[in-house]
């Protein structure tokens, strides 16, 4: 039997999503991860589903490792230099 977790602590998130817990605790005050208070020292608890809404660090990477001189013009012109040129046939 496979039990799927729902709720996780900062600990937790910070481990599954590859991030500090205080980077956790910063999602969590913008208000990008929204978080629950439990019991009476107030712990905080993160549902699964806003925890997967959350971009993962290698997909933000991804994206800026997708520039190119066809997706913005302004790089197309401070790339296209004499300077340049010998790194444009590598």
């Amino acid at each position: 039997m496979v039990v799927v977790k729902e709720w996780f602590t900062v600990n937790e998130v910070a481990e599954y999503l590859c991030i500090s817990r205080r980077t956790v605790y910063k999602l969590t005050a913008e208000g990008r991860l929204p978080a629950f208070r439990i019991g009476k020292e107030r712990h905080r608890r993160f549902r699964k589903e806003d925890i997967d809404r959350i971009p993962h660090p290698a997909e933000e990477i991804d994206s800026i490792l997708t520039l190119s001189v066809k997706a913005d013009p302004v790089l197309a012109e401070v790339w296209s230099n004499e300077r340049d040129s010998a790194y444009d046939r590598i």
